[in-house]
Formats: C-alpha cells, sequence, structure tokens
C-alpha cells in the first residue's frame, strides 16, 4: 500500500524486473557545488573603545574584551581591567580568508563581522555582556582611496541594552598588489591607524564636585566615608574623601581639573566614568557606584565668554543663594563720586525718616472679601469667584501647567549643578542594576592652546557657593488636587495629605477630604530642615479608609538643593509688587533691596547706584520708577519706594517669580502611571538671612452661614383653576417655596376658594443655607446614600424658587406658577401689584436686561413678584406674590428671633392672622358656612320660593283636607 508522495530521490522503473535488480533505489546521491578557484581577503578590524557597558562584576565594573567572528576565523582584543568604557586602540587583521563568489557580489552584499564582549574572571567562565553585528567596507582594488570611518555600534544583551562599539571594518581582496601598509604597533599589538582614529586637541575638562547624595547601604554597611574617581580618555582625577555623609555629604574641595587631548569631533567622544568609592577600615575601597557620561557635548562651553562683562542691562549671569562674588573697581564719574560720598548721610536720614514714617503710618487696610485665592482665581481666569478683586486690578501670579522644573527658563535647576544616578552592577538577587544614589556636580568642556607655554583661559567655576550645611524653613502651600485616581467602589476617594522630609512626617489624616477626586486642600505646612542632608521632599496623596489601611494616591519629590543653589533663585519667587500688609505682603526673608545688591556683587554687576528713591543705576542702565508705575499703585499696602523700584528691577531679571507649579503623581507600584496632580509650591528660607515674612493664608474659603426669611403677605391675580359646585371660578391657593439644592421645602396654610386670585397668607419661611461671599456660591453638604459615612460638598448658586399652588383634596394638587429668583442678581420687586409683570424678570433665551440687584448688600426687599408658567414654550403670568426677604447672618437671626409660619416666637415683625373673606374656608369642614356662603347666596330665592310653594301648597292641602269635614258639619247643623 502507498501512503503519501513518492520519495524526492527515489528512482523509477519501468517494469517490475528491473525494479527488484536495483536494491539501492531510494539511496539518496551524493550532490556537491564547487568551485574552480577561491578569492582570497583581508580584513581589519579597527576596535578604538566601547561605552557604557554592562557591569559584570559586583562592584559594579567589568573587566571586558572582544572577541570577533568572521566566516571561519576569529580573534579576539586585549583586556581592560575594571571598566565599562574602555579604549582598547587595536587594529585585528584576519588573513587568508577564502571566499567563493564573483568579488562583485561579495562588494554588494558582504558578510557579516560578528562582535561579542565577555566580562574576563580569573575564576569561573567569563561573563557575556552582550553582541553587535557589522559590515565591512569592501575594497576590490587596495589603492582604493576611501577611508573607513568610525561608528557606534550599538550592543544588545537579549532585551538589555548593552552600550555602544566604536569601530570601523575594511576587506580587502588580494587580488596581487600591495595592500596598504599595516597599522602602527605598540608593543604586540597593531593600533588604529592615523586617518582612522579621531583628530585629538588639548582640552580642558572642570569637574564640579559637589557632593554625594541617597547613597545605599553597600554589603550592609552604610556608605560614610566616599570619594569620587573621575576617568576621561585614560586620565584619572579622584577627590578628597567625605569625612561623615551624615554630617555633611558636601566635598570640601569642589574643583578638578583636566588637561587632556580629546578628540576633536564630539561624536568619537570618550564617556566621563565616574566612580564612587567609600573608604573603610583596613584600607578597604570598595566601588559602591558608578555613573556613564556617555556625552560632554552639553556642557561644553566657551572660555572667552565665561569672562565678559555683563551687557546694558546687567542680565548676565545669575544669582546663587549664599555665594559670595568678587568684587571689582569701577572708576566713575565726579557727580557720582559725590553721590557716593554723602550717600552714608543720606541712609541716616532715611532710616530715621522711615521710623517716623512708620509711626505715621495708618493702619494696613484689609479687606475680608479679598483673599490669596482672590488672586489665584484671578490667575486662572476664574473670574466669577474674584470679581471684586479684578475690579481693584491687584497682582496675578504665574500658574504653570507643569513642575517647575520643566519651566524652560529653570532648566531643570542644573544651572549650577547636575544630578546624575549612580548604579551598581551585578547583584547576585536580581542581577539587575539598580540606582543607589546620586552624585551631584557638573563640568565644563573647552579647548585649550595647542601650545603648553601659552596662557591658560579663566576658570569657568569660581564664585561658588558654601557647602557647608545650611538650616532652612521650608514652607509648603498645597493648594488643590486635580483628577485624583479613585480607590473608592463609589469612584471617588477621600484624600488626605502628608508630607516627608527626612526623618520628619507630617501626616494631615484628620482632615482629609471626602467623597471627591478634585479636593481643595488650602494648607500649608512648615518644616525645618538642613540642606543638603534632608534635601528631598516628598508630597504624598493617601486616600482615608477606616476599616483597611490607608492607600498611596501618588507622590511626588523635589530635590530642594537644586532650588537652594540654582541661580534662578528658586528659593522664594519674586513677587509682583513690594506690600506690607494684606494679601500681596511680602514674605521672602530679605528685602527686594537687598536681594538686587547681592545679585549685583555676586554676578560682577555694576551697582545698584540709588539716586534718592525713584531711579537706580544697574550696570549700564538707569531705571526710574515712573518707568514702571506711571500711575499711583492700586494696592494701598504698597511699601517705599526704593524697594518697590529694586522690585521691578530684580522681575527684569532671569528669576523665578511668585507662581503655583502642577506636579503630576505617581504610584510607586504602578510607575509611570500618572494618578492625578497637585497645585503647590514651596518656600525655602535659610535661616542665616534672618526670618521669612509670614506665610500666605491659603486656607480654603469657609462657608458663612445665613438665614434667609420670607414672609408671604398676598397673592394677586392668581389664575382661578378650578369650578366650584355652583359653577364659579375659584382656587384654593398655598404657596410653596425652597432653596435649590436643599432638599427642605417650606409651604403656607390654604386661603380657600379665591374668587378673584387673591389670597391673604401673612407667612414666614426660614430657610438657614451656608454661603461663600468671595465666590457668590452656596455650600450644601449632604450624604449621597443612606450608608454614606461622609457629607459630600457641592458649591450652587444661592436660587430661591416660590411657587403658587392649587389645592385639591381628593387628588394631586394642580401647579399654578413659579418663579426662581438668584440672591446674588434678582430682578427689584414692583411697588403696586399693577406694574408687576414677567418683563421684570431676566429672559436667556431673549436677552433682555433688567435690573438686577443683590440680596447680600440690600439685606431686605420688599414688594410684588411674577409666578409664570412656561409649559407651552412662552413664559404666561399666573399670578403675583407680594413677599418681603431679608437677610440675615446666624448671628443676627439668634439676636432677632422669628419662627417659621405664625410660630412661636413670632416677631421681628409680628405676623398677625390673616384678614381673609368669609368666603374663604374648607367647605365639608364648615358645613353652616357653607350653607350660609354657598348655598344660601347663591339659591337663596329658590330656598324662599319653595318654602312659601311648600306653605301654599300646605294651606292648600289642609283646606282640602279640612273643607269636607267643615262643610259636611255645616250642612248637619244647618
Amino acid at each position: 500500500e502507498k501512503k503519501g508522495a513518492d520519495c524526492y530521490f527515489a528512482m523509477k522503473f519501468e517494469d517490475e524486473d528491473d525494479k527488484e535488480d536495483f536494491n539501492a533505489a531510494y539511496a539518496a546521491p551524493r550532490m556537491f557545488l564547487t568551485f574552480k578557484k577561491p578569492f582570497k581577503y583581508q580584513m581589519r578590524a579597527y576596535i578604538y573603545q566601547a561605552r557604557d557597558l554592562l557591569a559584570g562584576d559586583e562592584t559594579g565594573l567589568s573587566d571586558p574584551y572582544a572577541r570577533l567572528s568572521f566566516l571561519t576565523q576569529s580573534s579576539v582584543t586585549e583586556k581592560k581591567e575594571k571598566s565599562l568604557c574602555p579604549t582598547w586602540d587595536q587594529t585585528l587583521i584576519f588573513e587568508e580568508l577564502e571566499i567563493y563568489g564573483d568579488p562583485r557580489a561579495i562588494e554588494e552584499n558582504p558578510p557579516e563581522v560578528m562582535i561579542e564582549l565577555f566580562d574576563y574572571d580569573k575564576f569561573g567562565s567569563n561573563e557575556f555582556l552582550g553582541r553587535t553585528k557589522a559590515v565591512p567596507m569592501v575594497k576590490l582594488d587596495p589603492a582604493d582611496a576611501r577611508m573607513p570611518v568610525l561608528q557606534w555600534y550599538p550592543i544588545s544583551r537579549g532585551q538589555e541594552d548593552g552600550g555602544e562599539l566604536l569601530a570601523a571594518f575594511e576587506l580587502f581582496l588580494l587580488a596581487g598588489s600591495d595592500l596598504p601598509f599595516l597599522p602602527p604597533k605598540k608593543g604586540d599589538l597593531f593600533l588604529v591607524p592615523n586617518g582612522i582614529r579621531p583628530v585629538m586637541q588639548r582640552t580642558a575638562i572642570e569637574v564640579l564636585c559637589w557632593g554625594v547624595r541617597n547613597m545605599q547601604k553597600f554589603q550592609l554597611s552604610a556608605v560614610t566615608s566616599p570619594s569620587i574617581e573621575f576617568e576621561c580618555g585614560g586620565h584619572v582625577k579622584e577627590s578628597n574623601v567625605i569625612k561623615s555623609t551624615k554630617k555633611n555629604p558636601n566635598f570640601t574641595e569642589n574643583i578638578l581639573f583636566f588637561d587632556v587631548m580629546l578628540p576633536r569631533e564630539e561624536l568619537y567622544m570618550p564617556p566621563m566614568n565616574i566612580r564612587v568609592r567609600d573608604h573603610r577600615q583596613f584600607g578597604r575601597k570598595p566601588t559602591v557606584g558608578i555613573h556613564v557620561l556617555k556625552s560632554l557635548e552639553e556642557f561644553r562651553c566657551d572660555p572667552v565668554q565665561a569672562e565678559l562683562a555683563e551687557d546694558d542691562d546687567g542680565v548676565q549671569g545669575g544669582l546663587v543663594n549664599g555665594g559670595r562674588g568678587g568684587e571689582h573697581v569701577i572708576d566713575m564719574p565726579a557727580e557720582e563720586r559725590k553721590v557716593e560720598k554723602i550717600k552714608p548721610l543720606i541712609n541716616i536720614a532715611k532710616s530715621k525718616l522711615d521710623s517716623a514714617f512708620q509711626r505715621m503710618k495708618p493702619d494696613p487696610v484689609v479687606d475680608e472679601e479679598i483673599d490669596w485665592w482672590s488672586k489665584y482665581y484671578a490667575s486662572t481666569g476664574q473670574t466669577h469667584k474674584c470679581k471684586k478683586y479684578i475690579e481693584k486690578g491687584q497682582d496675578k501670579i504665574e500658574v504653570y501647567q507643569t513642575h517647575l522644573e520643566d519651566v524652560d527658563f529653570t532648566n531643570g535647576f542644573s544651572d549650577f549643578c547636575s544630578t546624575f544616578e549612580l548604579q551598581r552592577g551585578k547583584d547576585e538577587e536580581d542581577e539587575e542594576s539598580s540606582v543607589v544614589g546620586e552624585f551631584k556636580g557638573g563640568f565644563k568642556v573647552y579647548p585649550l592652546p595647542p601650545d603648553p607655554n601659552d596662557e591658560m583661559p579663566s576658570k569657568v567655576f569660581t564664585n561658588l557657593p558654601s557647602s557647608t550645611p545650611e538650616e532652612c524653613i521650608v514652607r509648603v502651600y498645597v493648594i488643590c488636587g486635580i483628577d485624583f485616581q479613585p480607590n473608592d467602589t463609589s469612584g471617588l476617594a477621600d484624600p488626605y495629605i502628608e508630607i516627608i522630609l527626612g526623618n520628619k512626617k507630617i501626616s494631615d489624616r484628620d482632615n482629609y477630604k471626602p467623597n471627591t477626586i478634585d479636593p481643595v486642600f488650602g494648607q500649608m505646612f512648615e518644616l525645618t530642615t538642613m540642606l543638603p542632608v534632608q534635601k528631598d521632599l516628598t508630597i504624598r496623596i493617601k486616600d482615608y479608609d477606616i476599616i483597611s489601611s490607608d492607600d498611596v494616591i501618588g507622590e511626588t519629590t523635589i530635590d530642594l538643593e537644586n532650588r537652594y543653589l540654582s541661580k534662578v533663585r528658586a528659593t522664594c519667587g519674586l513677587q509682583k509688587s513690594y506690600c506690607i500688609a494684606g494679601v500681596n505682603q511680602w514674605r521672602d526673608c530679605i528685602k527686594p533691596r537687598q536681594i538686587l545688591e547681592n545679585y549685583c556683587k555676586q554676578n560682577h554687576v555694576s551697582g545698584p547706584h540709588f539716586y534718592g528713591n525713584n531711579s537706580v543705576k544697574v550696570g549700564k542702565k538707569i531705571h526710574n520708577l515712573a518707568d514702571y508705575e506711571p500711575n499711583k499703585p492700586v494696592d494701598p499696602n504698597v511699601g517705599p519706594a526704593d524697594e518697590r523700584l529694586a522690585l521691578h528691577v530684580l522681575h527684569t531679571l532671569p528669576m523665578v517669580k511668585e507662581h503655583v507649579e502642577t506636579r503630576p503623581l505617581f504610584n510607586p507600584i504602578q510607575p509611570g502611571i500618572e494618578q492625578g496632580k497637585i497645585q503647590m509650591w514651596v518656600d525655602i528660607f535659610p535661616k542665616s538671612l534672618g526670618p521669612p515674612g509670614p506665610p500666605f493664608n491659603i486656607e480654603a474659603r469657609k462657608a458663612k452661614d445665613y438665614v434667609l426669611r420670607i414672609i408671604i403677605w398676598n397673592t394677586v391675580d392668581v389664575v382661578l383653576d378650578e369650578e366650584s359646585i355652583t359653577g364659579e371660578k375659584m382656587s384654593d391657593i398655598y404657596v410653596k417655596g425652597w432653596v435649590s439644592g436643599i432638599d427642605e421645602k417650606q409651604k403656607t396654610d390654604v386661603h380657600y376658594r379665591s374668587l378673584d386670585g387673591e389670597g391673604n397668607f401673612n407667612w414666614r419661611f426660614i430657610f438657614p443655607f451656608s454661603y461663600v461671599p468671595a465666590e457668590q456660591v452656596m455650600e450644601v453638604r449632604k450624604k449621597e446614600h443612606f450608608w454614606s459615612l461622609d457629607e459630600t460638598v457641592q458649591h450652587l448658586q444661592p436660587n430661591i424658587v416660590i411657587q403658587v399652588w392649587d389645592n385639591d383634596k381628593f387628588s394631586m394638587d394642580d401647579f399654578l406658577g413659579t418663579v426662581s429668583l438668584n440672591l446674588n442678581a434678582m430682578p427689584m420687586p414692583a411697588k403696586k401689584a399693577s406694574s408687576c409683570k414677567v418683563s421684570m424678570l431676566p429672559d436667556i433665551t431673549t436677552g433682555s436686561e433688567v435690573k438686577l440687584v443683590s440680596l447680600f448688600e440690600q439685606k431686605r426687599l420688599r414688594g410684588f413678584w411674577p409666578v409664570y408658567n412656561d409649559d407651552t414654550g412662552t413664559r404666561t403670568l399666573t399670578g403675583k406674590v407680594e413677599m418681603e426677604m431679608e437677610l440675615v447672618s446666624v448671628e443676627e437671626a439668634e439676636e432677632r428671633p422669628a419662627g417659621q409660619g405664625q410660630e412661636e416666637p413670632n416677631m421681628n415683625p409680628k405676623l398677625d392672622p390673616p384678614k381673609r373673606p368669609e368666603t374663604s374656608f374648607l367647605w365639608f369642614t364648615s358645613p353652616w358656612k357653607t350653607m350660609r356662603y354657598i348655598i344660601w347666596r347663591n339659591y337663596k330665592w329658590y330656598f324662599i320660593g319653595f318654602l312659601v310653594l311648600l306653605l301654599i301648597l300646605l294651606l292648600v292641602f289642609l283646606f282640602l283636607y279640612s273643607f269636607p269635614g267643615e262643610v259636611s258639619q255645616w250642612i248637619v247643623n244647618g
């Protein structure tokens, strides 16, 4: 039985006899492809250097070497000890390579060179670090003038990035002609030849070795006495040793200098290798952290520009907090020298005048409706919450939609020094690298004169601040949260703030914000810290839970040291105006004039030279106060003129202004996934500069309790919705009222049988509510569900709804009319019922304008308001309500009590029972009144006629009944 197709090599026969005679019918034939003559080649591999290799040892370093495989041959480079960025500068030559095929085809599609890198281990097998592959440049003619170019080839180990290799490859066809000369040798090794190797130039590298931070333990011991080793291009510089990182993690000697030969082209620049060693007992110096800086291009600078003088505006350079700069001698005109001589006398007189001015100065002007939130809302465009602040035209602040480090001019606060993460090599547990600390420092790279005898340019790193620890006051202002990730099944959260700075922790768990993912915190936390020992400020947002542990929503970390050292002065944002009180009161520990003086000293800017209080010369430019303040200042709390002028000049310099930053939150469990944002800012005040000003009060606006008293006096011209049994049009009128958002509804008694639409009530409604005056909104707190633990806060417009209804005992009450009045913008009532019309109400659809008033300003209003029905799409007047509205605070309500309806205490004012018509009653509860005012009034003539007729009939009946007897008796008696 045959199964499947025939074998590929099966031989078929025409008859069975031949098949039987051939026993090897299914034997596969041996087939070979042969060439007449192979071509011979020589391959030269120029292996210059590698960078950012993987660490193979626990020290965080490797002993790398490279193995090259090409066709049937392989070769290895020399081993470089303890380096992640080795420079081999070696040429490997592969001789007598036989390649079959057309050389032209080989030129178009050359075979690949496989390069594998290993970490040499003295004991055990070498560890694989990664591989890469390259294609050589094929030269069929050895006289080909093309030169290979060194290129960076990426190295990978599986899915892991393993660094880069700088190399080039040439493949020569051995066609009988002479090959290029072999590269020069160094010992037994060939070097990379000139023309391929990078062109070198004399280069200076200044290293700012500032300090180390957050060093983790190494081999179960704390890193307490580290030093740093810098290696670039084969040159090594080592810093001094820190005595104790717990007391001061900064180096006492901060500047290191390299004078090295480096490639001119940035592509070939060797990396900067940074190694941190810990000095321990018995002379041990283990490597506890490493960092490889692949490129120094971002640190290049021009040494000439580093010495340039300031420009006309005096803006060159920046401010370093706490640093002391050099002083320059400046030739001044004779007039200015005279001014300088008399300046001390002027200052003495000025101090006396200032003290007198302080005694004579009136009390600061404070407006309760203007607070810090007014400034915030004015800056964010929420004008409906800060109308009065905007009307006064006061200062605004910068509100950044990202964190301050991402703002363009701050450059991540790396202008003084940068932060480099330190990593450690292979870990015995997970064999992965991890961040084990930070190095604070910086680099400046610039060319040097080729001749060593030429004058060296000035150093760039000068006028450094003190590296000793500084005790600071830190104020953390947390304003609000935006779109937090909910952790509860309700889709909401109960967030609260936790502040961590060093070993200090502040938890605000008691003040959690229930049932919200957009909380308004309005909280300020003040801590004391020692920079740079405790520099990382963590703001953590947690979700309050009663039963289980509180979950972390997200957190953000701020490097306070970077802000403290930055030249843009990120310690305390510059306010727009210098005020001695009010919402814009100056909060910095030093005044604007002193800040300007410090800036000029530290940045080699001449000045400031004040000419009186209204003019100052900074650098080559004169600033006049009138140029910045052509009109009188808006804020009545502004300070002295010279301080205001200095502040205006500071605003022309690259400094951080008063701001609010928006920082994203991340959860360590879900790194990289944003969990919401917080708006906040941080102030840092060194204690050495004196006590800071009072902090801003950013406490969330609190609602004020009010009581709205509404007296329903009368209704007029209410539509008559029903007919009586007698056919008359009538309504049983009552009035209902409530505050929008509050479930409690109140209603008057019923004015029965209104025949002309008039109702008399003398009834008082009392509505307590909470109101935020600055935002003109009402605050409503209520539980979402019966089982809810906390109340949810809502902000609503303060609308009062008044409705007129027709009462029905045996069916649903009939709606007659309504009116909704915004207590902030309500129409003036009509004094007479005849002038009360629907047109006096504002209409959004028609855009009609009417005069609106605020009950919060008027306090009391009385008159007629129309009620309408808009079921048909247009407003139809259905009645008029005479009301009196009075708005009182809770304190006033306690002083002048009043009862609801007509209950006690019936006062302020006293409400007498209404004098209603006698026809106003409920028919089945007053039968005699029903008989008198309904039946008798409408049917009395029928009753009288009926009685007369009944009397007549009775007389006729009596006559007919007694007449026969009387007649018969008369006849008998005859």
